[in-house]
């Protein structure tokens, strides 16, 4: 296994990480809502994530290594890619992928929702119309 995979601190599922995770997206979540067009907030919410996932990173590998310098880390990422766990370039590729990140908002918003007992507005509207009138 390459340095860089064994010294990885970020796995996913990782307790911190997943709690860092999900507190982001329970405080901004309610933000983003189905339509295509996207929002000028939705890309201050992306950048505050951005800078929130690399800070943890950095803070992690700063522990193992005082030395460590983020740029450093993604030159070397990228020019030796075939030596990182496919699976662990998947996750960080997704750290920077704005349609992949509206999606894991959408898909946090709605499975909350759905856990809260709250339904689609579509459904309860259409549930609405077959009742008989007073």
């Amino acid at each position: 296994s390459s340095g860089i995979n064994a010294e990885w601190p970020l796995r996913p599922g990782e307790v911190g990480f997943q709690d860092l995770q999900d507190g982001f997206l329970s405080e901004h979540s309610d933000e983003f809502d189905e339509e295509e067009e996207n929002k000028l907030v939705y890309m201050e919410i992306y950048n505050s994530y951005i800078t929130k996932i690399e800070g943890y990173i950095s803070k992690r590998l700063k522990d193992l290594h005082p030395s460590f310098q983020m740029d450093l880390l993604l030159s070397m990422i990228q020019s030796r890619r075939d030596e990182v766990d496919p699976e662990l370039f998947d996750t960080l590729a997704s750290f920077a992928d704005f349609v992949l990140f509206k999606e894991t908002m959408l898909n946090y918003k709605s499975q909350r929702d759905n856990e809260m007992g709250e339904f689609p507005t579509l459904v309860v509207t259409s549930m609405a119309c077959g009742l008989p009138r007073s």
